[in-house]
């Protein structure tokens, strides 16, 4: 499977998320991280990992860097403010710090569904996230820190019972089918109107209606 270089292009291009080399993730880290979450990643990012590790598209310029991805299910005003949410990085090999995969596996872990894990985030707080179990496979998902659920002991301290199910669950959203439909649903973003771009001032309250995704 071979990466597909005119939406690369389309998008300005590509770069390490750190340095000024590409870190692809070993075949071994890759499996390693599958074999402890008990998954098989999809071959498309599988591939992406491979070549490119952490890494972010370049977009219009280094003045205008935006790249934007528009959604399945309708993402909430505080994502995004004109139908598209920012893209920034995505997560790779061991070395790579904070952009280590297998670091921000490990600290969603338990704030996310399982069958769910983080691959990038959007220049904010927000995770794009790929499904790797129960039905969910190879979709992609958008995490909302904003509304993530209560933790089971802050849910049974503030209600005196266990966290319902469907909980932890109500602040996803679909984005695309696979990792290859995501990616070319990307497109570069001109304005810098910072009021086009939510996720970089996001840290005000409001009272917006939750998602209604639930894993099937």
């Amino acid at each position: 499977m071979n990466i597909k270089h005119h939406i690369i292009a389309r998008l300005g291009g590509i770069k390490p998320a750190c340095g000024d080399e590409f870190l692809p993730m070993p075949e071994f880290n890759i499996t390693e991280l599958e074999k402890m979450l008990n998954i098989r990643l999809p071959d498309d990012y599988r591939v992406f990992l491979a070549t490119y590790g952490a890494s972010l598209f370049k977009g219009e310029s280094d003045e205008k860097p935006y790249v934007v991805f528009s959604s399945v299910e309708q993402l909430p005003a505080h994502v995004t403010g004109d139908g598209f949410a920012l893209l920034d990085a995505f997560y790779g090999a061991n070395g790579e710090g904070a952009y280590s995969l297998a670091t921000r596996v490990g600290f969603f872990r338990g704030r996310m569904p399982e069958s769910v894990i983080p691959i990038a985030d959007d220049g904010g707080a927000g995770q794009i996230c790929l499904g790797v179990s129960d039905g969910d496979e190879g979709r992609i998902f958008y995490w909302d820190l904003r509304h993530e659920a209560l933790s089971e002991e802050e849910y049974l301290e503030d209600y005196g019972g266990p966290r319902p199910a469907q909980a932890i669950y109500e602040n996803m959203y679909l984005i695309a089918g696979s990792f290859d439909q995501f990616l070319y649903a990307l497109r570069k973003k001109h304005s810098t109107n910072a009021a086009s771009y939510p996720s970089l001032q996001r840290h005000g309250d409001d009272h917006e209606a939750r998602p209604r995704y639930r894993a099937q």
